[in-house]
C-alpha cells in the first residue's frame, strides 16, 4: 500500500459540496500541494485549491486526519469543494498530476480492513449501511458496523477456544492416560459444545432473518385475470402503481414495488392473470413471465375471487398463501383452514394476510431489529454448526479425541473466517468490488 488513492467520496452529480478524499503516504504532501498549508489534525481549515502549476480551482475547505487515528490508519486528507462534477474532475486531475492514482472500488475501506482497522464484517457493514432499503437495516448494519455482530462471533471463538485446549490437553498423554484423564471432563466438555451448538442455532436463526433485512424477500401474487392482483398492490403501496381495469389482461408484464413492511425490505410483484382461452402473443408471454417469476420468489401468493377455483403447480421448496379476494361482495365460500379471504378494495383481511406472508418467511410482524448477515456469513455459520454437532456426536460415540479435536478446529476455523479470513486476494477482490468508488 504505498501508492495514494483519490477519489470522490460523495455521490457524483451537482449538489451544495462534494468531498475528495486522498489516502496514503503521500497523502499530507499532495493535499498540501493542492490545499497549501494543511490544519493540524482533525482540523478544519478554509484554503484555495489550486492543480500544480498554481492555477486555481476552487474554493473550499480541507480536513486532514494523520495516521493512524484515520478511517484507512493511514494519513488522509479530504478537500471540500463546491458540487459540480466539472470542479471534482479538475481536483482529483490534480491530484493525479502529483502523484496520486484513482481508487478502486471499495479501496479505502479495503485498507481500513489491511491495517486492522475494522474486520471484514464490519467492512462488510460500511456497503450494507450504504445499500440498506428500510430504517430498520439502516439500526441493523450500523450495529454490524460498531462491531456488535463481530464481537459475538469473537465471544464464540474464544469460548471454542477453551474446549479445544481442553481436549489438546487429554491428547498430550499417552493412549492410556488420555483415555483416563478425559474421562475426568468428558462431562464438562459435552455441557459446553451443547451450550455452544444452541448458542450458534441462535445466531444463525438471527442471522438468516438479517440476510433477509439485507436482501429483501420478493412475494409474487399469482391468479387469473380480474381477481384483484393489482388493486391489492395498490392498496399495500397506498397509491396507484397499476393499472385496474374491468377488462382481462389489463397487466401484461411483471409490475414491482418495493416496501418497507415491519422493517423487511418486501417487493411484491403483480404479474400477468393466468388463463387458457387467448391466443394472444402478449398475453401468452405475460403468463410466460409470470410462471418464470416463480423461480426467484421467497412467497408465492396463489390469489383468486370467492369461490373461484385456482391451482398451479409450485415449486416443492416453495412458502405459498391462498387467498380469495372480494369479500366485500361476494360470501366466503371454498378453501381450507390455511385459506385468506381478503378484499383488496376495502383492507379488509389484509393486515392478516400481511402476518401470513411474515409467518411463511419464519418471522412475525415488527421484528426485533437483528445483526445484518450476509449469505458468506450464513455459509461459514452452518459450517461451523455442522462441526460442532460432528465433535459431539464422536464423543458421544466414544471415537479417538484427535477426530474431536479435529472437528472443533474446523468449526473455529469456519468462524474465523467471518471476520478475519486467511487472506485471500480473491476473497477480498470479491468482497470490496461490491463497493463504490470513494468508500
Amino acid at each position: 500500500m504505498e501508492e495514494t488513492i483519490v477519489a470522490p467520496a460523495t455521490p457524483a452529480g451537482r449538489g451544495g459540496v462534494s468531498i475528495v478524499r486522498l489516502s496514503g503516504k503521500s497523502a499530507a504532501r499532495v493535499g498540501g500541494r493542492l490545499c497549501g498549508e494543511l490544519p493540524e489534525a482533525w482540523s478544519f481549515k478554509p484554503c484555495s485549491v489550486c492543480d500544480r502549476t498554481g492555477s486555481f480551482i476552487d474554493s473550499g475547505l480541507v480536513v486532514f486526519f494523520a495516521a493512524p487515528r484515520s478511517y484507512t490508519g493511514e494519513d488522509v486528507v479530504e478537500i471540500h469543494c463546491h458540487g459540480n462534477p466539472l470542479i471534482v474532475d479538475s481536483v482529483i486531475s490534480a491530484a493525479i498530476s502529483l502523484g496520486a492514482r484513482v481508487a478502486e472500488p471499495g479501496e479505502f475501506t479495503k485498507r481500513a480492513f489491511l491495517n486492522e482497522k475494522i474486520d471484514i464484517a464490519q467492512a462488510e457493514s460500511v456497503a450494507d449501511l450504504i445499500a440498506a432499503q428500510t430504517s430498520s437495516a439502516v439500526v441493523a448494519a450500523s450495529a454490524s458496523l460498531s462491531g456488535e455482530f463481530s464481537g459475538v462471533i469473537n465471544e464464540t471463538i474464544d469460548r471454542l477456544i477453551e474446549i479445544r485446549v481442553l481436549v489438546e490437553a487429554c491428547l498430550d498423554f499417552s493412549d492410556e492416560d488420555s483415555v483416563a484423564v478425559f474421562d475426568e471432563e468428558s462431562g464438562t466438555v459435552k455441557f459446553a459444545l451443547k451450550k455452544e451448538i444452541e448458542d450458534l442455532e441462535k445466531i444463525l436463526k438471527g442471522s438468516l432473518l438479517g440476510s433477509k433485512m439485507r436482501d429483501g424477500v420478493r412475494v409474487v401474487i399469482l391468479g387469473p385475470p380480474n381477481c384483484g392482483k393489482s388493486t391489492l398492490l395498490n392498496y399495500l403501496a397506498k397509491e396507484d402503481v397499476a393499472i385496474v381495469s374491468d377488462d382481462p389482461g389489463t397487466t401484461r408484464d411483471l409490475l414491482r414495488v418495493t416496501m418497507d413492511l415491519g422493517g423487511l425490505p418486501v417487493e411484491f410483484v403483480d404479474t400477468a392473470g393466468l388463463h387458457e382461452d387467448t391466443s394472444v402473443g402478449v398475453e401468452l408471454e405475460g403468463m410466460r413471465r409470470a410462471l418464470a417469476s416463480l423461480d426467484t420468489a421467497d412467497v408465492v401468493v396463489l390469489m383468486s375471487c370467492v369461490g373461484e377455483k385456482f391451482d398451479v403447480p409450485l415449486p416443492a421448496s416453495c412458502n405459498s398463501i391462498r387467498v380469495f379476494n372480494k369479500v366485500d361482495i361476494l360470501s366466503k365460500e371454498g378453501g381450507d383452514e390455511s385459506s385468506l379471504f381478503i378484499s383488496a378494495l376495502t383492507g379488509e383481511g389484509v393486515d392478516v394476510f400481511i402476518k401470513s406472508v411474515f409467518s411463511s418467511l419464519g418471522v412475525g410482524v415488527g421484528v426485533e431489529v437483528p445483526l445484518l448477515a450476509r449469505r458468506r456469513h450464513l455459509d461459514f455459520l452452518e459450517k461451523s454448526l455442522g462441526f460442532l454437532w460432528s465433535s459431539l456426536e464422536a464423543l458421544e460415540s466414544g471415537s479417538d479425541l484427535v477426530i474431536v479435536a479435529e472437528e472443533l478446529r474446523e468449526a473455529q476455523k469456519s468462524l474465523g473466517s467471518i471476520t478475519r479470513p486467511v487472506s485471500s486476494d480473491e476473497l477480498l477482490g470479491s468482497i470490496f468490488s461490491r463497493f463504490c468508488i470513494g468508500k
